[in-house]
């Protein structure tokens, strides 16, 4: 069975209105069904499913596609996750066996996850086995049995051997407690406990699985906190403390609160936020959002008042931009950690905190321009010139406008003063204008919508290597990987569309739905997007050239300029010449 043809059959096996029917209450609407979206609050149904398409999209929030797309975001799974489970439903044997190395690589996983279940098993034991000093230090900060249980504290004894005597009864090969880093390796040999003297923190899977561990000292140990190196099932940059236990009520409220410390959280939770989730001594990465945004589009990012908290806060622009998430910012009164201000003020001044939160963007100005030392001319074309780069880095050509809006109110300049700024002034006025973004946007789904329900054009578009002509970006990338192939693979085409967060087989089936599917000339769009797609990129590179004629210009290299002005030319002949692109259906 071809790639192309197993996907086709799961999909086809697996009706979207009776798969979606399943989980969500549909009613008729026209030749469609409506129901309210399950990825965002709302109380007027957006929601569409379409039998005839056989795809979803949502209105109101955007997320959109077929039916692995829909199992993929409502069920948090993988591409591969999302095709074997609806290949199951179904009743659907799996492909292929799995090879042999991804039979070893599962079967280390599971081996981690056993060690570690070992250790959770253990530490707990330990801490309810009354060991008092630890004990008293969680009472301290106010946990009672039932936080203790729900988020597995446990504590790891003083000796330097205690967990790996515990292995060894268990038989638990050293080597692989060394692979999960609760174990040290000596360099004569043997090894001895990461963890000791502190109370522990079981860091879960959203599944349940332990994949590593937090401690925090409960001696004189230099390391207040400490985590598990990074291994196969731990990545600190896209793995989130207590996501297992706060996911069922982040969906609920549709919000994220994020903290910066497992206390922190764990703090919060017992006092009723229960959508609290926390990093793990790293700062919140693209792949943080990207997994948060699965069960909610709404962050609230808390800090702490000081300035590594506003640092953190200023960093969360460039992680966040792009990712379709709306992002406020709540700082703590200077002093106090979310413990300190619930002890205090209790859950209403940490409600009030929240209530005080500031867009991300509106805080950022605002912290930029107190840096920038002042609210004179200078100061605000300081503090602008550091927010800029996040505009620019905006793909909607509407969101750079308001962009644009927004911050010449923010910094009280003109607007046309800071569009002039974006654009880099006078020496990148060859920069291709945002309003391509859209135009090009359409053009590359656009191809890859046709090649999806026209597999033979591929040899066309490998032929003349069409990924060359798309911009920079996911889409070229895809593409590429597709045409470096000896054949058309519809597997990867779906794997690429649904990789990350799924956001360009929901853009896609928007415009599926509201667009491509009602195209009485499919064959001429799929010509008229080559054409646009080939404008584009040699307006890119005739850009490209005017920019370094104009850089050996101000440099007063005269040999440099009559070499780049003669590539310009050169350019401008050979872009004459080329032939258009212009595909035909080849007649069976």
């Amino acid at each position: 069975m071809s790639d192309r043809g197993y996907i086709d059959r799961v999909r086809e096996a697996n009706d979207i209105v009776e798969y979606i029917g399943e989980v969500l209450k549909l009613r008729r609407a026209g030749g469609d069904y409506a129901a309210l979206c399950p990825f965002h609050d709302e109380k007027t149904p957006s929601f569409t499913v379409s039998p005839r398409k056989q795809i979803f999209y949502c209105f109101g929030c955007g997320v959109g596609g077929d039916v692995i797309a829909f199992a993929m975001r409502y069920d948090n799974l993988g591409f591969g996750a999302a095709l074997e489970a609806l290949a199951k439903r179904a009743g659907i044997p799996p492909e292929r066996p799995a090879t042999g190395a991804e039979q070893r690589a599962a079967a280390e996983r599971q081996q981690l996850l056993e060690v570690n279940r070992l250790a959770q098993e253990a530490f707990a034991g330990w801490l309810r086995g009354g060991d008092e000093k630890a004990l008293k230090y969680a009472r301290h900060r106010g946990l009672e049995d039932a936080m203790i249980d729900r988020f597995g504290l446990g504590y790891a004894p003083p000796a330097w051997d205690g967990l790996m005597r515990r292995f060894a009864t268990a038989r638990v090969p050293l080597a692989r407690a060394i692979e999960a880093g609760l174990v040290v390796a000596r360099q004569g040999g043997g090894g001895y406990d990461r963890f000791r003297d502190r109370l522990t923190f079981p860091i879960r899977e959203p599944g349940g699985g332990v994949v590593a561990f937090g401690g925090r000292t409960l001696g004189d140990d230099s390391a207040k906190y400490l985590n598990s190196p990074e291994s196969l099932i731990f990545k600190k940059g896209e793995t989130l403390f207590a996501l297992d236990v706060s996911q069922n009520e982040i969906r609920r409220r549709d919000a994220v609160l994020c903290v910066e410390g497992y206390m922190d959280a764990i703090t919060l939770h017992g006092h009723g936020f229960g959508h609290t989730v926390a990093v793990l001594g790293t700062a919140l990465t693209r792949q943080h959002v990207r997994r948060l945004k699965r069960y909610s589009t709404n962050l609230t990012l808390l800090f702490d008042g000081d300035a590594a908290g506003l640092r953190a806060a200023l960093r969360a622009l460039d992680v966040t931009l792009n990712e379709g998430v709306v992002v406020t910012v709540a700082i703590l009164p200077k002093g106090h950690d979310p413990d300190s201000l619930l002890k205090e003020q209790g859950v209403g001044g940490l409600e009030g905190c929240l209530v005080a939160a500031l867009p991300l963007f509106e805080f950022a100005v605002r912290e930029l321009l107190a840096q920038a030392g002042g609210s004179d001319l200078a100061s605000r074309l300081k503090a602008l010139r550091q927010v800029l780069p996040v505009g620019r880095s905006l793909k909607d050509a509407a969101e750079q406008r308001l962009f644009v809006d927004h911050v010449a109110a923010a910094f009280d300049l003109p607007a046309e003063r800071v569009a002039e700024e974006m654009a880099g002034g006078a020496e990148e006025k060859g920069r291709p204008q945002p309003a391509t973004v859209p135009a090009v946007l359409e053009a590359e789904l656009g191809v890859l919508w046709f090649l999806s329900q026209h597999p033979e054009s591929f040899e066309f578009l490998q032929t003349h290597r069409v990924d060359n002509d798309l911009a920079p970006g996911p889409v070229r990338d895809l593409m590429a990987d597709l045409l470096a192939r000896a054949a058309f693979s519809r597997e990867i085409l779906e794997a690429g569309l649904h990789a990350g967060d799924g956001a360009l087989a929901g853009e896609l089936a928007r415009r599926v739905l509201t667009d491509f599917a009602h195209r009485p000339d499919p064959g001429a769009s799929f010509n008229d997007w080559l054409q646009a797609l080939r404008r584009c990129r040699l307006e890119r590179e005739k850009n490209d050239l005017r920019e370094r004629v104009r850089r050996a210009e101000a440099a007063g290299d005269a040999p440099a300029v009559r070499v780049e002005l003669k590539a310009l030319q050169s350019h401008r002949v050979a872009s004459k010449d080329l032939p258009p692109l212009n595909w035909q259906c080849k007649k069976k």
